[in-house]
């Protein structure tokens, strides 16, 4: 369900075009963990930097915001209210997307600002740099006893997380697939792409082992079918031809996607989109909406 680093490269991919050039009207910080840049043309860029469910799109949600703005919505005010938004760029196959914005600085001259949005779960984080890569501040400060490899303290130069010791899906040739693979002996395939292929989410590998299989719990020995299926998702993805999918079980909404999903049968209904910010935030609207009815039930049983 995290938003993954392929899923991400189709939500940027949406987004790009359709905020650069636009300017930074309003800066809202409705909880701790979101940012709401509200844009010229009455559209609302959100940035969710929570624990467990990071993700950036578009949302057309009205969020309640605190009477007394929180310190971060106060520096990002400062420092980007009135800017215009120059690029919006994905690190490739990874979680991060780096906001670059011309704005007017403290002494009312122009300079380029970035706003870093990391959204690995667990350690997701927004992130605010000068024109020289330095961090202004950021939403979730990290010092050495929080990690001795990697600091993000005001002052610092920003440095990009450590990628994953995984090779890239996107540049493995077959020989090198199939000796792996051979390697890899009664390994349930699905383990071995995860465990092998950086940006690979639990769920598109086993979608590949159900393409090629049949079923999701083949091992690694039929290489040359999990190739096919392997190499056709790799031209997918490098020609971007992502379709957001929702996936729901009973109605209520399970999971998000990039692709046509089969491996559940009947057991799992799948909803297109037209966007990616419409999926996200239909899903998360319509789960917490679930989340609130079940409690609700949970309750009334108590009493």
């Amino acid at each position: 369900m995290p938003l993954d680093a392929i899923c991400l490269q189709g939500v940027v991919g949406e987004l790009a075009p359709q905020l650069t050039g636009s300017r930074i009207e309003k800066i809202q910080q409705p909880a701790r963990d979101q940012i709401i840049l509200l844009l010229r043309g009455s559209r609302r860029l959100f940035l969710n930097a929570g624990a467990n469910q990071p993700r950036i799109h578009l949302t057309e949600q009205l969020r309640d915001n605190p009477s007394q703005p929180p310190m971060f919505c106060m520096l990002l005010r400062k420092h980007l209210s009135g800017g215009i938004i120059e690029s919006v760029r994905q690190e490739p196959l990874e979680r991060v997307v780096t906001l670059t914005v011309l704005a007017s600085d403290e002494m009312g001259e122009r300079g380029r600002f970035t706003l870093v949005w990391e959204g690995m779960p667990r350690r997701a984080n927004l992130i605010l740099c000068d024109r020289d890569g330095r961090i202004i501040d950021c939403l979730r400060r990290i010092d050495f006893e929080m990690n001795p490899d990697r600091q993000v303290l005001p002052g610092l130069f920003y440095r990009l997380p450590a990628p994953p010791d995984k090779l890239s899906p996107l540049a493995v040739e077959r020989d090198e697939f199939e000796r792996m693979a051979l390697s890899a002996g009664d390994t349930p395939a699905d383990t071995w792409l995860v465990s092998t292929f950086n940006a690979l989410s639990p769920l598109t590998a086993r979608e590949l082992v159900f393409r090629a299989c049949g079923s999701v719990d083949a091992p690694v020995a039929r290489i040359s079918e999990l190739w096919t299926c392997f190499s056709a998702w790799v031209e997918a993805i490098k020609g971007e031809n992502f379709t957001p999918v929702m996936l729901k079980r009973n109605g209520v909404p399970a999971d998000y996607t990039y692709e046509p999903i089969h491996q559940y049968g009947a057991a799992m209904e799948t909803e297109t989109y037209d966007s990616f910010s419409r999926l996200l935030d239909d899903f998360f609207e319509k789960k917490e909406q679930a989340e609130r009815a079940k409690q609700k039930g949970q309750d009334l049983l108590k009493t």
